[in-house]
């Protein structure tokens, strides 16, 4: 499918751009923030979203026809949650299966860690729980709450901020010069949007050898290519931006819930994987014939526009 530069290529750079500069913003904030800058990383995660709605509406001629902003079939909502849930179920049976992590139901391996990110900011983990609750409680509700209500408020939301720039507006017009630069270009930069968080969330893992973090990112390259694949799928097969919204949140929320209970004892094992199974998933799309919608949303994009991008 061809387009000329004018068309598409203008908007998209001018997303990157803006993109850049407000994911920089939040970077330079966190680090002058020091140790409160941590929670500038919810911010962060609406970029995407910032972007496109400034790039839509004063740089991109469709504006926002063309966003996919339904509400979509309540069906598929359930779908794609259970769907996505399903991966994650996935994620950790292959890390078992891997010896990637060892189980622990009691959650205390979880909430000493949890500790220590609280004491990296600064802060007492106990002295921040409501009054009446405890660690081992609220453990529970975030549990159980991601794997349900916390995928629908403020999840969808923080959702919503990824999906509403990375797949509904920036993939599209990736897609449009040509379905390889759509597909990998567009899981390569949604991975390295991914990065500058490493700057904002306090880490206390030690850090790796220098030859583990190349292994590990070029796995998680892939990952995120297999991972965007996915997204974009349930993004043009529902034809409903909220409809991937939920379907995203589901799988972030859906891996925090079990990550409590379960500990990574060989981070490269457990990004490996991650990424197996969405290369499966991918395969499986692929063999089914269901990349076919994507031909078909954009052909059918292009007769609505008389045939002009």
């Amino acid at each position: 499918m061809k387009t000329q530069p004018s068309s598409t290529h203008k908007p998209l750079a001018i997303y990157l751009l803006v993109l850049g500069l407000l994911c920089a913003a939040v970077v330079l904030g966190a680090k002058m923030l020091g140790r409160q800058g941590a929670y500038l990383a919810q911010f962060y995660m609406l970029t995407p979203a910032l972007a496109a709605l400034i790039t839509r509406g004063f740089f991109y001629r469709p504006r926002f026809g063309d966003a996919l902003l339904r509400f979509g079939r309540l069906s598929d909502y359930l779908k794609y949650w259970l769907m996505s849930l399903g991966l994650v179920a996935a994620y950790f049976a292959s890390y078992t299966l891997l010896g990637a992590v060892t189980w622990d139901l009691s959650g205390k391996i979880f909430l000493a860690r949890l500790a220590g990110q609280f004491a990296a900011a600064g802060q007492d983990m106990n002295a921040s729980l409501p009054p009446g609750l405890t660690a081992e409680s609220m453990l529970l509700i975030y549990f159980v709450g991601g794997l349900t209500v916390f995928n629908i408020l403020p999840g969808l939301i923080s959702g919503f901020g990824e999906e509403f720039g990375h797949r509904g507006f920036m993939f599209p017009a990736l897609y449009k010069i040509s379905p390889a630069v759509g597909f990998l270009v567009g899981g390569l930069l949604w991975f390295g949007w991914h990065l500058p968080l490493l700057f904002i969330i306090p880490q206390t893992a030690p850090p790796p050898s220098l030859a583990q973090s190349i292994l590990n990112t070029a796995v998680l390259a892939i990952g995120s290519i297999a991972t965007f694949i996915y997204l974009a799928y349930v993004y043009v097969k529902s034809q409903s931006v909220f409809v991937v919204s939920l379907a995203h949140i589901a799988m972030n929320n859906g891996s925090a819930s079990l990550s409590y209970f379960a500990a990574v004892q060989n981070q490269f094992l457990a990004n490996l994987g991650t990424v197996l199974v969405m290369l499966l998933v991918v395969a499986l799309l692929y063999t089914r014939g269901e990349f076919r919608v994507f031909r078909e949303h954009f052909a059918s994009a292009q007769a609505g526009h008389g045939g002009k991008p």
